[in-house]
């Protein structure tokens, strides 16, 4: 299985993670105060918290997918 390019979220999506709407990535893209905490925004799938990009920041294949996709 050949991996797939994902690009990078344009940083026009960022919003302060407390007005994160749904579909929005909650991946949090800030190192401030709580309050001024500031996430990715970029649009999700129905499935997940975070767009396909930090999707492949935060999700770690099992040991078993990774050696499958090896001997692909």
């Amino acid at each position: 299985m050949a991996a797939s390019y994902v690009a990078e979220p344009s940083a026009r999506y960022q919003t302060r993670f407390v007005d994160a709407r749904a579909r929005q990535c909650r991946f949090i893209v800030t190192d401030v105060a709580a309050d001024e905490v500031v996430c990715c925004g970029a649009p999700t799938s129905e499935t997940s918290s975070w767009c396909s990009w930090h999707r492949q920041v935060v999700f770690v294949p099992s040991r078993h997918d990774r050696d499958q996709r090896k001997a692909a």
